[in-house]
């Protein structure tokens, strides 16, 4: 008894220690995503946007356009800095303390409010101007970031890289429009317009700009919103039309860079996987990190999936393949997950959800730019005697802007007044929005409300 006993936990032992030296073996590495490109000379210069974000949050003591101000930013990610030391030493709730967000307090819940409307927008004036005026250091922070003619995002490619507090400035961008669809209410309809296309290129540039995954999204966000403030202001029936000419001449096409995420991408493939692991303190955690973790294959598997997310984003999605609207497959499952690379799978499984998520955002910024541009060129030319199909089809903009998820031109549902694309599902519902996260069954949806002009 005591021999069988010997030797089962022999075998027992043999078996371990052919899986722990199985799962030391590991592939070999591969370049799959091409490198980050490097960042452009005078990326650390004070006149780059992405300090002006990072700023926007100071208390209203602090004078942003000071070295002091700005040093403290640049000590994260210049190589002139210990990088290494500065980010250890980074707080990040002393950040966010700086400046209490106005989304903690009851009277803002408003900027939480996206696509407003015209009768939404005055029905907040009191609050809307009660914050304006609460906080004037920061609308003037926020106009100082938008003149800025760069925006490099210059985030070192770490798991516990700060990054700045992008909800202030969405939330920002939410009043800013507001605001501008009170002053064209008020009179004022060139300065309106005008605020809105400079703050729509400052977007533009943002996204083009980006290095992180979340900044790239919150510059859609921004572009997005201003865009809708821009229609909403052209679907006055006392819009001049000289505004609208000035919204047509000023959305020239976007470049994909413009609307696409392959730089944060090729980011996300940069990022280290195992922060997370050699970061737990727990014995077995860290002993489990150092015997199932294959680190190249993991890395592997990771940049094979993010090339394929770029050429899926880079290619019009009515040339996908049937597919093509998938996320991530989930590696730590089925009944023998575990004998190979097991610490590598529940990364994997952590890293991937949601990506698809981000392309839908990048063809509904494609799609609503595309259709302000045809809908301001559609007031331009609206004659109310003839059907408004018609005259659709004898704008150049709406035969030359074709919706690239069906690879014709946008919809037009008379009913309903209004344009839209038929999403990234290629399934026409009929202009049906549903939420961001809901991929299948949403369209692109513009209003289009047209008058006798």
């Amino acid at each position: 008894m005591k021999k069988t006993m010997i030797r089962f936990f022999l075998a027992v032992l043999a078996l371990m220690l052919i899986y722990i030296g199985f799962n030391r073996i590991d592939a070999r590495a591969l370049a799959v995503v091409e490198p980050l490109p490097p960042l452009p000379a005078g990326a650390f210069a004070p006149s780059n946007g992405y300090y002006r974000l990072w700023t926007l949050i100071e208390p209203e003591t602090v004078d942003v356009e000071t070295e002091a101000a700005i040093l403290p930013y640049r000590r994260l990610f210049d190589p002139a800095f210990d990088n290494d030391k500065f980010i250890g030493e980074w707080d990040q709730e002393k950040y966010k303390s700086k400046f209490r967000l106005p989304e903690y307090r009851k009277e803002y819940n408003f900027l939480s409010r996206t696509n407003w409307e015209w009768s939404q927008v005055l029905t907040a004036r009191a609050p809307l101007v009660r914050y304006q005026t609460e906080y004037p250091f920061m609308f003037d922070r926020y106009e100082r970031m938008t003149d800025c003619e760069r925006f490099v995002d210059f985030t070192t490619m770490r798991v516990d890289a700060p990054i700045p507090n992008l909800l202030a400035w969405l939330h920002h961008v939410r009043a800013s429009v507001a605001l501008d669809i009170l002053r064209a209410h008020d009179g004022d309809w060139p300065g309106a317009a005008a605020h809105l296309l400079r703050h729509l290129r400052f977007a533009n540039r943002a996204v083009r700009g980006s290095r992180m995954l979340i900044t790239n999204l919150v510059g859609k966000a921004a572009a997005r919103q201003i865009l809708w403030g821009l229609n909403v202001l052209m679907n006055q029936k006392e819009c001049p039309r000289e505004l609208v000419q000035a919204i047509f001449s000023s959305t020239p096409p976007l470049s994909y860079g413009e609307f696409g995420s392959e730089i944060p991408f090729r980011a996300e493939a940069r990022i280290p996987m195992e922060y997370e692991f050699q970061q737990k303190k727990g014995f077995f955690q860290l002993l489990a990190y150092k015997l199932f973790y294959q680190k190249n294959r993991t890395n592997n598997i990771r940049e094979r999936y993010m090339k394929e997310l770029i050429t899926l984003e880079k290619t019009p999605p009515v040339q996908w393949d049937q597919g093509s609207l998938r996320e991530a497959p989930m590696h730590a499952s089925g009944a023998f997950w575990w004998l190979q690379n097991p610490v590598g799978k529940k990364l994997l499984d952590a890293f991937g959800p949601n990506f698809m998520t981000v392309i839908y955002k990048s063809y509904a910024l494609k799609a609503h730019y595309d259709m302000v541009h045809i809908a301001a060129d559609l007031h331009l030319h609206y004659d109310p005697s003839r059907p408004i199909g018609e005259t659709l089809d004898r704008l150049a903009s709406y035969q030359e802007l074709l919706d690239l998820c069906s690879g014709k031109p946008y919809k037009w549902d008379e009913a309903k007044q209004i344009l839209y694309s038929i999403g990234i599902d290629r399934v026409d519902n009929g202009g049906e929005t549903l939420d961001f996260s809901k991929i299948r069954g949403s369209d692109y949806t513009l209003p289009v409300i047209l008058y006798m002009k």
